[in-house]
């Protein structure tokens, strides 16, 4: 049997890369290590460049590089395809259409139209009851979110964009912030700036082209969320690793005092926490949920009774979770992921 990951880098293993690999060897799988760039097709019949690595041999450790036999590796020839990134904005719509069009062919843990599509701030809503989400709003019209924010002097709000990672560009604003109006017109593109140059007709005349026929400048405005800030956070988020709709894996966040935000790659420490009932049926009640769109195994952010985020392409908690608590569930993913595939039937 063998596991073809799709991940960033073949000289720098991730912490999804790692455990996974290591979890589906010991359960008897060769595993193909392939970067995220190197899909083609040949004569629509789709390949990578990669390195495959035996079942037996020595573990990957975080960092490690893949070591194997290097090839060009058909991907209907692994049982399993796991994408564990996304693609560089340069060629992510041709990588994305050709790992959709290959998994017609071929299993792939998370389905490419769930990743895809569900990989966004936009779709807690779909997925996420509303007791169990922060009110926000989204728009790429700044002043639509300005007079949002104005509508409501007294909360505190969060602003993001919908498909930035690792805590970037996530800004807390507080009530009547000096700062607001220009965090909001940074975050939808500062489209309205165009509106300085020239006189008045003409300002009017750029910005209605910058948002209905692009104009001469192209289309500037880009999307943002402002989304009530939920106190709940404050008190400690948590990661929850779910499997085929089953809470694996999870561990707590904890922050710098000078910081807001709570992600680990901007410095946040993975803690012990433990999960009560109530948190355990909410993110597997997700979980089932997003299996019916393909999506085998996620990590959702959450602060009890809300889910703040969800992760479906490379989200981490497994490593950290091992970290944190010093039990590795990796190999309880795997049994996971392939009982439920052996049920299906390996395409």
């Amino acid at each position: 049997m063998r596991l073809l990951i799709l991940t960033r880098r073949l000289d720098c293993l991730g912490e999804n890369d790692v455990p996974i690999s290591n979890a589906f060897r010991r359960l008897g799988w060769e595993v193909v290590f392939s970067e995220i760039t190197a899909i083609g097709a040949d004569d629509y019949r789709y390949f990578t460049r990669g390195v495959l690595v035996p079942a037996t041999g020595e573990p990957y450790h975080l960092g490690s590089a893949a070591q194997g036999t290097r090839g060009v590796y058909f991907l209907d020839e692994c049982q399993l395809v796991w994408v564990n990134s996304g693609a560089p904005p340069s060629v992510a719509r041709d990588v994305w259409q050709l790992l959709w069009l290959a998994s017609q062919h071929t299993t792939f843990v998370n389905s490419i139209e769930g990743s895809l599509f569900l990989e966004t701030k936009h779709a807690l809503g779909h997925v996420v009851p509303k007791e169990n989400r922060a009110s926000s709003y989204a728009s790429n019209d700044f002043s639509l979110l300005w007079k949002r924010y104005r509508q409501s002097p007294e909360l505190w709000w969060v602003a993001k964009p919908p498909n930035s990672y690792c805590g970037q560009n996530v800004f807390l604003l507080p009530p009547n912030g000096p700062n607001v109006r220009t965090i909001l017109q940074c975050l939808t593109g500062n489209a309205d700036a165009q509106s300085g140059f020239g006189g008045l007709a003409e300002r009017e005349s750029i910005v209605t082209q910058n948002r209905s026929s692009y104009g001469p400048l192209g289309f500037k405005a880009e999307y943002a969320i402002l989304q009530q800030f939920i106190p709940e956070v404050e008190r400690g988020e948590k990661r929850v690793i779910v499997a085929c709709g089953q809470a694996v894996a999870w561990h707590g966040r904890k922050g710098s005092p000078d910081d807001h935000r709570s992600n680990i790659a901007q410095g946040a420490k993975p803690i012990p926490v433990d999960l009560h009932s109530g948190e355990v049926e909410l993110a597997e009640s997700i979980g089932r949920k997003l299996m019916k769109y393909g999506i085998n195994f996620v990590g959702l952010d959450m602060a009890y009774p809300y889910i703040v985020e969800l992760n479906l392409i490379n989200p981490g908690g497994l490593y950290d979770a091992k970290l944190a608590s010093g039990i590795d569930r990796s190999d309880l993913v795997a049994d996971l992921i392939i009982s439920r595939f052996k049920k299906c039937g390996y395409s």
